[in-house]
């Protein structure tokens, strides 16, 4: 923590003084650097449980200061409230200077207060968590009471607002705008990250649980007709859509940095600030546990079956999504557990024959994904994947890979149709030959369209949103019906 006066200087005007966390910041610093330290170093995801029990006895401040140390937070990979930044820029504009003054470490402030421009920063040392009293007694000792104007969003600078020269509140709710403005009746207000319920929703990812749809795969596979296993199906689904949706706000947090600089991805609310990270901590654990438990509840051979996909997941996130080819191993295998949960629930037997078709095919839309992120970076005149192991050099190659897992998985179709087992299912089996061409087709079809870059970020997504898919789609089901 600096200290020191500065009264008697001569400045014409006051300095503005701004906090960083869910003011400056869209954020906190510290979740944020935990998230980074984990992402860069997956070790860390066992550690930080020791550090956060060590802060118990020597403090927050002490926390902080690891995690600072660990991991720097450079400021274009954090979310920055415009209201704010517009503050600074008038201020610099009137000659007044600008000061940080923060409850995170100075070794994480101390680098964005001169990105900014900004004459120095107060913050906490390790030892003082300078929060409340202690950051109002601090900026005291250095300007003088009354002698700063102080911008901060929560309970907490109350205390900093009653010795500040005027209050500037960020996103403040209604009860604490009447208190501030009984300290300051000309206390001024701006827009904080403007946190709404369809935001965490939108987190929650829902247009992805379309995916999850595989779980019922086996039951039509198997001409089952009983509503009971379907239902049971259904509750595996909604358990497996907690514990995708957990999945995704905990990979979210990981991918911070280069979601932030991602085209479309810097939209979604976790990476543009509009949702609070320790909140999508607390959401994503109790996600994965209560899906965890509910399919456990529903059986324990779907519980075991969601136990290996939340590992699965888990193990994508921290580790597998940032190893070539590994990457796209891993998410086809997350495919194919969707159908092994759905065939685990309905208690219906899974070929080899049935699996292999799937994971083949999943394989050809995970490559999918890269082909499509690579031909974007290529376009970009970038070389190399942020966050991924992949340069633009290796679009051609992975074109290969993709249309080689399509073809395999057509072939796989082909010989799981002739098993006899398959042919005793249906009334017309040689029908089943004509969805050759249509999976042909749209697999074939999907890896062109992700070579020119023109797929969304998903390709099941992008599926479900083309015309030709649909019609694919269709026809497959018709052949199917058929066939029966």
């Amino acid at each position: 923590m600096k200290a020191g006066s500065s009264k008697g200087k001569g400045r014409s005007a006051p300095p503005l003084v701004v906090d960083l966390d869910g003011s400056l910041v869209n954020g906190d610093l510290l979740v944020e650097g935990a998230a980074r330290l984990v992402a860069a170093a997956p070790r860390h995801v066992f550690l930080l449980p020791f550090w956060l029990l060590a802060s118990l006895a020597q403090g927050r401040a002490a926390l902080k200061r690891r995690i600072a140390q660990a991991a720097p937070l450079p400021l274009e990979t954090l979310a920055l409230n415009p209201a704010v930044l517009r503050e600074i820029a008038a201020a610099k504009a009137d000659g007044r200077q600008i000061w940080l003054a923060t409850a995170a470490d100075e070794l994480a402030a101390a680098p964005l207060a001169e990105e900014l421009g900004a004459a120095g920063c107060i913050a906490s040392d390790g030892r003082v968590n300078l929060a409340g009293r202690a950051k109002a007694a601090a900026l005291v000792e250095r300007f003088g009471d009354s002698e700063f104007d102080y911008i901060g969003n929560e309970r907490r600078d109350m205390q900093v607002w009653k010795r500040a020269r005027r209050a500037i509140g960020v996103g403040l709710s209604g009860a604490l705008r009447r208190k501030v403005l009984a300290l300051d009746g000309q206390a001024r207000f701006l827009p904080g990250s403007d946190i709404r319920a369809r935001d965490y929703l939108s987190a929650l990812r829902p247009h992805q649980w379309v995916k999850n749809l595989l779980v019922f795969m086996p039951l039509i596979a198997a001409h089952e007709i009983e509503a009971a296993a379907y239902l049971s199906v259904a509750e595996a689904f909604a358990a497996l859509s907690a514990c995708a949706s957990g999945g995704y706000l905990f990979n979210d947090l990981l991918d911070l940095p280069h979601d932030r600089r991602h085209e479309t991805k810097r939209r979604r609310p976790l990476a543009a600030g509009r949702m609070p990270p320790l909140s999508a901590i607390g959401l994503s654990m109790a996600l994965m546990a209560g899906g965890l438990a509910f399919a456990f509840w529903l059986s324990i051979g779907t519980g075991l079956c969601m136990l290996l996909y939340l590992a699965a997941t888990l193990g994508y996130s921290l580790w597998l999504k940032r190893k070539l080819f590994v990457d796209v191993i891993g998410l086809a295998v997350l495919y194919a557990m969707r159908v092994l949960i759905g065939g685990v629930t309905a208690a219906v037997p899974l070929s080899p024959w049935f699996l292999a078709f799937f994971l083949f095919a999943f394989l050809a839309l995970a490559v999918a994904k890269r082909q499509n992120e690579l031909s974007k970076l290529r376009r970009a005149g970038q070389s190399a994947s942020g966050g991924r192991a992949y340069l633009s050099e290796d679009l051609a190659t992975m074109a290969g890979f993709g249309a080689a897992s399509a073809f395999a998985s057509v072939l796989v179709f082909v010989l799981y149709i002739q098993a006899p087992k398959v042919q005793e299912l249906y009334a017309h089996p040689e029908r089943l030959w004509l969805i050759a061409p249509l999976l042909i087709y749209g697999l074939g079809r999907m890896t062109l369209q992700a070579n020119r870059g023109a797929i969304n970020d998903d390709p099941v997504l992008f599926a479900l949103g083309d015309r030709a898919s649909w019609l694919t789609g269709l026809g497959i089901l018709a052949i199917f019906a058929a066939a029966v």
